[in-house]
């Protein structure tokens, strides 16, 4: 097995694992990003974790200059957790869009798995179009976005 299977295994682990754990202990939160506040001050550190667990890897498996800066972006989110704090709320928030609008543009345009993308955009524009019925958007189109790198990442790959 290659070390870029075994980082794309890590990234699936830290994905999964992170997501379930706030899940069945907390609920779907408003964001994933809001589980930071939900941990205990002791297990705060696990949404750095979570952050970093999931986007170093991306970026040395991803080896293209988008999908580097996606995971660049995500890498400041964990680094930014506290995005309710006036200091670091700019770096969090830039992270995270950034993040998921790089990681789909290196989608379409270095991997060529537009279809992808358009799925993405579509769901997460249902999502928002029947906000009404589906609380907490931001946490179902971030679920999105992170699956819809391990993906594009998994069809590299193998």
């Amino acid at each position: 097995m290659s070390y870029i299977s075994i980082l794309y295994i890590l990234i699936l682990v830290v994905f999964i694992s992170y997501v379930t754990f706030v899940w069945a202990k907390y609920g779907v939160q408003t964001s994933i990003s809001d589980s930071y506040y939900r941990l205990p001050d002791k297990l705060k550190f696990l949404f750095t974790l979570f952050c970093w667990g999931f986007s170093i890897p991306a970026m040395i498996i991803g080896s293209t200059v988008l999908m580097f800066l996606a995971g660049s972006a995500i890498a400041f989110v964990g680094a930014a957790a506290e995005f309710k704090d006036l200091f670091t709320r700019p770096v969090h928030v830039i992270g995270a869009m950034g993040g998921v609008f790089l990681s789909q543009l290196a989608t379409i345009f270095d991997y060529h798995l537009w279809p992808i993308s358009l799925i993405f955009f579509c769901l997460s524009g249902l999502i928002l179009l029947f906000k009404k019925h589906i609380p907490n958007q931001t946490w179902w189109i971030e679920i999105l976005a992170f699956i819809s790198i391990c993906v594009v990442l998994g069809i590299e790959i193998f």
